[in-house]
């Protein structure tokens, strides 16, 4: 009897260690992505407590949410128990999740065949996530941005990483893809563009193959969503933590200084981009480098009102910001707005960053945001606008390590250097 009471609480003891390890190990911790059928608390995690939440519901003492209904049948069960432990611990056979359309989508697991039928933005990702040969088809972007970079934009760190892609075939474009080529390369899953929900819904129920949207051209924020929904999709979500762990160490390096320097030590900026110059000028109204790198973006202001990443605005309304300083969208030349242009334009005469001639190229986004280039962009602008904070800064080694950890390459930030006329510090 003593033997069984000792058996019993032996027992009992392992039983409460396994668990403590089920609610505290990172290998069974999913973090990253948190949209996904099975993160029934709906926080940033989804882990054993997710399991006991379902419980809780099913038992009628937590209320259900979307997301507690794992294997995505309509009722939450015992079932959805089971699927979301096989999430965590990344042997479940189907995943559903919400892509970045809010679209509902369920993929079969593993994926190894990937068409990219959106803009950059699943090429980079997948790149940087070292999942490049999970790719079976790209698409005209790709094409002819990444692979055969044009003679306005010559340089392409997907080329140096993964010049293997340029074998693969093209779909097309994301609003007019080619179906018959999609279904023969047989993929497992599609990436397409948020932006054309209608083309992706089509593609998913004519091919009858998974379709996820990823967000395409146009975002300017130093976040990391996508990563992590490539990276859950692809198994990729250890790689897609490490590099965000690595980024934020960045972001860290720069904004423990500038988050010092008070507003009014902060240079007013105006960013010229997509700009012709003929009355009117495209601005952002949000650019997350400048604020990190403890810039004034002047054309914030118009944000709550506008509710747009980018606005025009009159050459009047550029003078009356009177901005420190000008940056101007590329480093290529020849520049559709050059820095001559705007330091003789006789309307500016007035302008602070024309007086004292603080007129700059920067490289920007083009098809698609990357937050690799966006890191190194934050270390250039500090540097930039606050050079006697930054002196000792070596901005061109920042750029080489951070696409290094990013792309695999080495010196890629001082190829795009040697290849520009961007403001280059000896």
């Amino acid at each position: 009897m003593k033997k069984e009471k000792m058996k019993t609480k032996n027992l009992l003891l392992v039983g409460i260690a396994v668990c403590a390890i089920l609610l505290t190990s990172p290998v069974l911790a999913s973090a990253g992505y948190s949209k996904i059928y099975g993160n029934a608390n709906e926080d940033e995690v989804l882990d054993m407590r997710d399991v006991t939440y379902i419980k809780l519901v099913i038992f009628g003492k937590k209320p259900a949410t979307t997301f507690a209904d794992a294997n995505y049948d309509g009722k939450i069960s015992m079932l959805d128990i089971g699927q979301t432990k096989l999430i965590i611990l990344g042997k479940e056979k189907q995943l559903t999740l919400v892509d970045q359309a809010d679209r509902t989508v369920t993929i079969n697991k593993p994926i190894e065949k990937v068409v990219l039928a959106d803009l950059l933005d699943g090429v980079r990702t997948l790149v940087q996530l070292g999942a490049a040969d999970k790719i079976v088809a790209i698409n005209n972007y790709v094409e002819n941005y990444a692979l055969n970079p044009p003679d306005n934009y010559p340089w392409s760190p997907v080329l140096h990483a993964a010049l293997e892609l340029k074998e693969l075939p093209s779909v097309g474009t994301y609003r007019d893809p080619n179906l018959e080529l999609i279904v023969s390369v047989k993929p497992d899953v599609i990436f397409a563009y948020s932006g054309a929900t209608d083309v992706a819904n089509t593609l998913q129920e004519t091919v009858g193959v998974p379709v996820v949207c990823i967000v395409g051209s146009g975002r300017s924020f130093l976040d990391f969503e996508l990563h992590r929904l490539v990276g859950r999709v692809v198994d990729k979500e250890e790689r897609a933590e490490e590099l965000i762990s690595y980024a934020n160490e960045e972001i860290t390096k720069v904004s423990d200084v500038t988050a010092r320097i008070p507003d009014s030590e902060k240079p007013r900026v105006y960013l010229a981009f997509w700009s012709n110059w003929n009355g009117e000028s495209r601005t952002p109204t949000r650019y997350d480098p400048v604020d990190l790198a403890g810039g004034i973006n002047v054309a914030g202001e118009l944000l709550p009102s506008s509710g747009s990443v980018a606005v025009t605005v009159s050459i009047e309304q550029i003078i009356a910001w009177n901005p420190d300083i000008i940056l101007l969208h590329g480093v290529f030349p020849p520049h559709k707005l050059s820095k001559e242009t705007i330091l003789s334009d006789p309307r500016l005469v007035t302008v602070n960053a024309v007086k004292n001639q603080e007129v700059n190229y920067t490289k920007g986004y083009m098809i698609g945001w990357d937050p690799a280039m966006g890191l190194t962009e934050a270390y250039y602008m500090a540097k930039l606008f606050h050079p006697d904070k930054f002196e000792n800064l070596d901005e061109e080694k920042e750029g080489n390590e951070i696409l290094e950890r990013f792309y695999g390459v080495d010196d890629l930030y001082t190829e795009m250097l040697d290849m520009s006329d961007r403001y280059r510090w000896e």
